[in-house]
């Protein structure tokens, strides 16, 4: 379980160094500084909601999850070679993905609905905007989010919580600590073509977990063409 909250904090701090995640740090930083020195307040307030609110989201995922698979669901999901082949395809689309080769978004409806939600103000905002935040990142997040909630599956039933619990606390750190002490911001490196390379990286990171899983069918059906010297071939 250890390990696996360093791996679901490390997939958090990875999902960062994402092209529509990164650049988004400093815009939203300078936004709860802007907004307190217009109300004279500290924005301690405000990049908490908006954290807990990035929080909250990723962990109800890990909590439905949990209520959906349970314990016997999660062991069914580990093992069942067709499900372990679903989820090498599924991993080769993200991959895919990652390389640019098209985008995964969530239908524009849900976007649109939140965005103008932020317009009521105060703490509702705030929500939304961290709502809008989680919703336009899903891009570049649904491929570490994935591969973390196939790892929780090999888990007791809660281990999704404390997966996606892990990942996001990872994941909105930036923005709260930022907005306290906003002078490390000029300490950031700048956007540019490095977070591509990052994106493309984190590809063949998924490709690599697909051909885990196509290996796991093939030790059940006795294919013998994903062998273990075969995927370790494939990873060097």
């Amino acid at each position: 379980l250890i390990s696996f909250i360093f791996f679901s904090f490390g997939m958090g701090l990875l999902a960062l160094l994402t092209p529509c995640v990164f650049p988004m740090i400093p815009i939203t930083v300078a936004f709860f500084t802007k907004e307190g020195e217009k109300d004279s307040k500290n924005p301690f307030s405000a990049a908490l909601v908006y954290t807990l609110g990035i929080i909250t989201i990723f962990t109800s995922l890990g909590l439905l999850l949990a209520i959906t698979l349970g314990a016997s669901g999660a062991n069914q999901v580990a093992s069942n070679p067709w499900i372990n082949i679903f989820i090498g395809a599924l991993f080769v689309y993200f991959a895919f993905s990652l390389f640019g080769y098209y985008e995964l978004e969530v239908p524009s409806i849900l976007r649109q609905y939140s965005l103008k939600q932020e317009s009521r103000g105060g703490m509702t905002g705030i929500l939304f905007m961290s709502l809008t935040f989680t919703l336009t990142s899903f891009t570049c997040t649904v491929q570490f989010v994935g591969l973390l909630l196939v790892a929780a599956s090999h888990g007791e039933y809660f281990w999704p919580i404390i997966g996606m619990l892990s990942f996001s606390t990872a994941f909105a750190s930036p923005f709260f600590f930022l907005a306290l002490f906003p002078q490390y911001l000029a300490k950031l490196p700048k956007s540019g073509g490095w977070l591509n390379s990052v994106k493309v990286s984190m590809g063949f990171l998924e490709l690599a977990a697909a051909f885990k899983f196509l290996s796991n069918s093939d030790l059940v059906w006795n294919w013998n063409i994903f062998t273990r010297e075969v995927v370790l071939g494939i990873w060097v």
